[in-house]
């Protein structure tokens, strides 16, 4: 089989790496384009990664049903983690890494790479430019977290009234 590249995508946050990799894994729910895509029968509920290795990443429903997607190989917070992820039912298993690199007290560089597409048949191929996509625009879902965050901004000395 011809080799695939993984996909990469790489973006900027103005947080501190301990508030980047946290609003990552703990909200997923909030940035995850989950609509549309449930992997649970009923309304969509959230997208959870349970964290440690070997724990769950998965999909639950708001009628309690759950749907495993993959698995935490990686748990090195807060600068990195991977893992396994599903890309259809019953398919040969992807991973994706994630690291967090602290570039400056606000300023957070994440780059993740979603790689193992070789290894899925011809038939699921096709997936792979809908994940592009999909990251994309997932991952542009989470950097407007921290874009509208009403968290009050800490003035600097210059700024102060007087």
């Amino acid at each position: 089989m011809k080799p695939v590249e993984p996909i990469r995508q790489a973006l900027m946050i103005e947080a501190s790496q301990e508030r980047t990799f946290h609003t990552f894994v703990r909200r997923l729910s909030a940035w995850w384009p989950i609509e549309g895509r449930a992997a649970v029968t009923g309304k969509p509920g959230d997208v959870r990664v349970e964290e440690w290795v070997g724990g769950r990443v998965y999909q639950a429903g708001r009628a309690g049903a759950e749907r495993e997607r993959g698995h935490v190989t990686i748990w090195n917070p807060p600068s990195s983690f991977a893992f396994t992820w599903e890309v259809a039912p019953g398919a040969e298993i992807t991973e994706v890494h994630l690291q967090f690199q602290r570039l400056g007290p606000a300023l957070t560089r994440v780059v993740m790479v979603h790689r193992g597409w070789e290894y899925l048949s011809t038939a699921l191929l096709d997936r792979y430019t809908s994940h592009a996509g999909g990251w994309l625009a997932a991952l542009r879902r989470f950097a407007a977290m921290f874009e509208t965050d009403p968290r009050p901004r800490r003035q600097a000395a210059d700024d102060e009234p007087r």
